[in-house]
């Protein structure tokens, strides 16, 4: 009989976390001025060894949460944002201070035991990044070529 790969099995082998960018990515914000978020992520296969057999499992991320701080949350959402211009993930300080800001990214698998069609995972994984540190403050902006 062919071993079940469980969720706890892909959390094991680790999945990477999100590479996370801030823009404008100084570390400084406005207040009152979207900063730009997004996470570069993709794919992951793993190959391991259960109970003697060959797996293969491939995980996908799936959402993306982001915690800015300030008590304020985007997601989940599965869009994982995009560089400016796109600026599809975005969040406003309005408070002077200075914030940390963490990604948790959510990921779903499949496995394949001894070459057999992959099979879904039940659950989900979460991996969180420590996306950076901003510091928002009062000012003005002006847009330069």
């Amino acid at each position: 009989m062919l071993p079940a790969v469980t969720i706890e099995d892909v959390a094991r082998l680790g999945l990477p976390p999100a590479r996370a960018t801030l823009e404008p990515g100084t570390g400084n914000v406005v207040l009152n001025v979207p900063v730009n978020v997004f996470a570069d992520t993709g794919p992951v296969v793993r190959e391991t060894e259960l109970l003697g057999f060959p797996v293969t499992i491939r995980a996908t991320p799936v959402s993306f949460t982001w915690s800015f701080g300030d008590g304020a949350v985007l997601g989940p959402t599965a869009d994982p944002g995009a560089p400016w211009p796109a600026m599809t993930t975005t969040h406003t300080y309005t408070t002077p201070g200075t914030y940390e800001v963490a990604l948790t990214t959510t990921w779903t698998a499949t496995a394949s035991v001894a070459g057999l069609p992959p099979e879904p995972v039940p659950g989900t994984v979460d991996v969180a990044t420590a996306a950076g540190t901003l510091t928002a403050r009062a000012g003005t902006t002006v847009l330069t070529r």
